[in-house]
Parts: C-alpha cells; structure tokens; sequence
C-alpha cells in the first residue's frame, strides 16, 4: 500500500529541498538581527553584568 501525499506537502518538501531555501533562512534572520541588533546588545549585556554582579564568576 502506497501513500500518495497532498499538494501542500508535496510543495513544502520541494521548497524544503531547494538550495535557496537555507540562503532565504539566513537573510530573513540576519534582516531581524540588524533591525533589533540594539535589543539584542543591551539583554547580553544586561545578563552578563548581572551574572557577574551575582557573584558567580
């Protein structure tokens, strides 16, 4: 018996396996990384100074 998949997930592994998909990933997230990149300094470095601030270092 043979299991014959649907049209959306036969799309979805084709786009899946496109080779452009992990450059798409890639931009979608380093674009996300520029736009909060100043949130993103202030929380490292908040949880870095109050990781040494609570005496475990």
């Amino acid at each position: 018996m043979t299991r014959t998949l649907t049209d959306p997930v036969r799309a979805a592994r084709r786009w899946g396996g496109d080779p452009l998909a992990p450059f798409l990933l890639l931009t979608v997230g380093a674009l996300a990384v520029a736009a909060y990149g100043h949130v993103l300094t202030w929380a490292l470095v908040g949880g870095l100074a109050g990781y040494t601030l609570s005496g475990s270092v």
